[in-house]
């Protein structure tokens, strides 16, 4: 009886053993900048009345705002699409290829999580404000919350792998399972959703239109004098 379970238990170790992949976590550079705010060409109402379109438009609900403040607060529940594509968690540098691809950089971490399959959840909110700093000219800046849960599907069941609560400024390292080995994996937003908001406004907006040059006044034309 012992031997045999010892036989199971060296199977068992061999097979694992097989999809554990060694490797190296590195976690997501500091963004370059943290300035998630452009100037557009408009003034105050057209550019608060675009803002409220592409809210509208895509898949944030609109929780409250206020037009007199320029603040408006949105809310958003499992990003349709890549999900992958709006969080970066760092990635697992390693010689072998991960068996699972639900984030689209293969050398993701969150692919070396487990074999099993993984479910990931996005939600989260923004806070976007805008504000005239001339006639024509207004401010907007974007702000954005998120929660990052990761579950895998063994059969019927569903565990947790981890949650990760961070913002357009501030990443969040929680512990979970890298390949098997527990790993203080650092996650943050990858930027995607504040810059397509804020490139969605930017496209939105009418041009303005430039003024035509003014042409230089002619110099008078000299009457000849006629001979008498």
């Amino acid at each position: 009886m012992n031997k045999f379970l010892a036989a199971t238990l060296f199977v068992a170790s061999n097979l694992l053993a097989g999809c554990v992949a060694t490797g190296v976590y590195q976690p997501p550079q500091a963004p370059q900048t943290l300035d998630y705010s452009r100037e557009v060409n408009a003034n105050f109402d057209s550019t608060w009345s675009t803002i409220t379109n592409v809210a509208g438009a895509t898949f944030f609900n609109i929780k409250n705002f206020d037009k007199g403040s320029g603040l408006m607060t949105l809310e958003y529940d499992n990003i349709r699409g890549n999900i992958g594509a709006y969080v970066n968690c760092g990635e697992f540098v390693s010689n072998q290829s991960a068996q699972k691809t639900i984030h689209p950089d293969p050398k993701s971490v969150i692919n070396y999580m487990t074999i099993s399959d993984l479910i990931m959840h996005l939600s989260g909110r923004a806070n976007v404000m805008a504000r005239p700093v001339a006639d024509n000219k207004t401010q907007v800046q974007i702000n954005s919350q998120y929660t990052l849960v990761i579950d895998k599907k063994i059969g019927d069941k569903v565990e947790r792998v981890g949650v990760w609560n961070f913002s357009s400024r501030e990443p969040d390292t929680q512990k979970a399972d890298v390949s098997y080995r527990p790993t203080n994996v650092t996650c943050q937003s990858s930027n995607k959703l504040e810059n397509d908001f804020l490139t969605e406004v930017s496209a939105r907006l009418p041009s303005t239109a430039r003024p035509e040059p003014v042409a230089e006044p002619s110099e008078p034309s000299k009457k000849k004098r006629s001979r008498k």
